[in-house]
């Protein structure tokens, strides 16, 4: 079985993942886990030997870019990182999915 997780915050929302991707590759599954683009997450993921897709824009950029962005502008900008993670976790489960149809063997009695 091939699994896609997926997360997008700070270390918090990523690092309940990896106790769930080594008790799933455990059983026997692959796992791919989506989540920024941060170093730290790839470094802990690469950690337990799950493959990162870096998705949306980097948490500590966005916490400690200057300048921060006006109320007006966060709209805005969370439409962008939407956007940007939808579009790329989307190729990954794609990409996913797309294997595993052309690994299945037809079946006949």
């Amino acid at each position: 079985m091939r699994v896609l997780l997926s997360a997008f915050a700070s270390r918090g929302g990523v690092e309940p993942l990896l106790g769930l991707t080594v008790r799933l590759r455990e059983l026997g599954s692959e796992v791919r886990v989506c989540a920024p683009p941060d170093e730290e997450f790839a470094q802990r993921l690469a950690g337990v030997g799950v493959e990162m897709v870096p998705v949306g824009w980097s948490v500590r950029a966005l916490m400690t870019g200057t300048p921060p962005p006006s109320p007006a502008d966060v709209p805005r900008r969370a439409a962008e990182l939407m956007a940007a993670y939808l579009d790329r976790a989307g190729a990954a489960a794609r990409l996913l999915f797309d294997l595993a149809a052309r690994e299945r063997q037809p079946a006949s009695a």
